[in-house]
């Protein structure tokens, strides 16, 4: 491991350590935490049969060549392989995690160009380290049919425990910005929770998509259904600050537990209603939609929701007209999303993605280069980096390279992302939907805009507490260099805290607007010298 990539903390495998300097009770910041280390297990993938040479060598050779005499043998010794179309380097790495202790280990890819066939190079499991000899000497590639090039957990939403009947609702009162702790609407359900397990706090969302809150880690359950978390809560999550979608028409009485009320909606600019199936929160009540007859004419949308029988108001209970309606109010838990995962010195090739951090928690890379490359066409759309919810990316002295130029994209209030010291060509950076506590350091840009690129960083409106320090831009052809317009609009509210853009040194060419016009007011921009021609 580089000296640097753990020298800002002392950490030991399995736990984060913050800085003296934070103090107790105070947030913690994603310029202050390291993921945690790997205990002294190193597997090298050649031990596990990778051949590295840069070509596509699919299992089928090792039938050819008589190692198994047919698919089914060589399922025997590699349960895992459900179709020939697996390579053997990417048999060879799935063996070497499988091989890996439960606390997890490093496993060491030498000087070699290695070719997955099945999958994108998957990592999906909690405390692995993977290592190269460089990234100009180490890189892992895919087939041409494979659109991303790392996966490091299941996306977006998967092992999310999500519906009426699953989630947590949680006290009015509860969620404040920098409290650590929150009381359960229904207390003996804190049973069901143990402390290190991962969980999603939401707050409602933009409409009834784009989750508003934060992963955190259940520190210790206490009496009375009360929940203390790891970290100090980021944004104001009280039902006063909720992320309400629409409203209710008419007064509604609580139905008895598995039954059904019929709920009148607002229409109109600026009320939405949700699709059938989704779980919607009004004031501290869970409900599940079960079918929903759109509004026409100015006339209410009327939808049945169904009381899943724990958490809500008595049977009976009156809901007056006005009250708020959102995606629902609650915790969930989290059973799939890969923590503490490291990558140093090597190369990620993807076509469609380079590298995807969706449904991540403390993962760090260091001296890697992210190559998204679509030059043959063989994908639509796509982004350099996908984080579509997670916590916690940090990202020291990569290379984030796009052919052609194209975007990134954190989103759905993915928490603190660090670059430090990372180089981006024809690549930009991209803070939307609610995203917070992220910060951009000490890196170059190299942008040359067209039909795919036309910023070179988004801090959207709906984001807080975003950091861009002492960065160097080259932009030539781009529409604007900082954009915090490109983002979702219809959110009640957005993040709290700055975005300060502070001692960067931007050179334009051929670039209408350094800064999106109008400006808001929690914009700060500080000491930046800009040279236009």
């Amino acid at each position: 491991m580089s000296a640097s990539f753990g020298a800002s903390l002392a950490c030991r495998f399995g736990s984060v350590l913050l800085c003296a300097a934070l103090g107790a009770g105070n947030a913690a910041s994603a310029a202050d935490l390291t993921p945690a280390t790997t205990r002294e297990v190193t597997l090298n993938v050649r031990d596990f049969g990778a051949i590295g040479d840069g070509q596509l060598h699919r299992v089928g050779e090792w039938i050819e060549s008589r190692r198994f005499s047919s698919l089914r043998a060589l399922q025997r010794e590699f349960p895992f392989v459900d179709s020939p179309q697996w390579s053997i380097d990417e048999v060879a790495f799935e063996a070497a995690k499988r091989a890996l202790p439960e606390d997890g280990g490093t496993i060491h890819f030498p000087v070699g160009h290695y070719v997955t066939g099945r999958f994108p190079w998957r990592i999906w499991r909690d405390n692995v380290r993977i290592t190269g000899d460089g990234a100009e000497r180490t890189i892992l590639a895919t087939a041409a049919d494979i659109p991303d090039g790392l996966s490091v957990a299941p996306y977006r939403h998967v092992g999310w425990l999500e519906g009426a009947g699953r989630e947590f609702a949680y006290a009015a009162e509860a969620g404040a910005r920098g409290s650590d702790t929150v009381a359960l609407v229904q207390p003996e359900l804190s049973r069901e929770f143990r402390a290190g397990e991962l969980v999603f706090i939401r707050n409602g969302a933009n409409r009834y998509d784009q989750d508003y809150g934060e992963f955190n880690e259940i520190a210790r359950v206490e009496p009375a259904g009360r929940l203390v978390f790891r970290f100090p809560f980021a944004r104001d999550y009280t039902l006063e600050r909720f992320n309400w979608a629409g409203e209710v028409a008419e007064e509604l009485e609580m139905p008895k537990p598995g039954r059904e009320a019929k709920v009148s909606l607002r229409t109109g600019p600026g009320f939405f209603v949700p699709d059938a199936r989704a779980t919607v929160s009004i004031g501290e009540n869970l409900f599940r939609v079960t079918r929903v007859q759109a509004g026409r004419n100015g006339r209410p949308a009327v939808v049945r929701l169904e009381n899943p029988g724990r958490s809500n108001a008595p049977p009976g209970t009156r809901i007056a007209a006005g009250a708020k309606v959102g995606k629902a109010r609650s915790i969930v838990k989290l059973t799939r999303t890969v923590r503490n995962f490291r990558c140093e010195n090597l190369q990620i090739v993807g076509r469609r993605k380079a590298l995807v951090v969706s449904n991540s928690y403390e993962v760090a890379f260091a001296d890697c280069t992210f190559l998204r490359d679509l030059r043959d066409g063989g994908f639509k759309g796509g982004l350099t980096i996908d984080g579509d919810g997670g916590r916690f990316a940090r990202f020291d002295r990569c290379r984030i390279v796009a052919r052609p130029a194209a975007g990134m994209q954190f989103a759905r209030s993915f928490g603190g992302v660090v670059f430090a010291g990372c180089s981006f060509v024809d690549a930009n950076v991209a803070f939307t939907e609610f995203n917070f506590d992220c910060e951009v350091t000490r890196c170059t840009f190299e942008i040359t805009g067209g039909r795919e690129l036309a910023n070179v960083i988004i801090a959207g409106k709906s984001c807080g507490d975003l950091r861009f320090l002492e960065n160097r831009i080259r932009a030539r052809g781009v529409a604007v260099v900082l954009d915090t317009h490109s983002d979702i609009q219809s959110q009640k509210h957005g993040s709290e805290g700055e975005i300060v853009v502070r001692g960067n040194v931007i050179e334009t060419e051929n670039v209408p607007d350094v800064f999106t016009r109008p400006r808001f007011d929690r914009l700060a921009l500080d000491d930046n010298r800009i040279t236009a021609r």
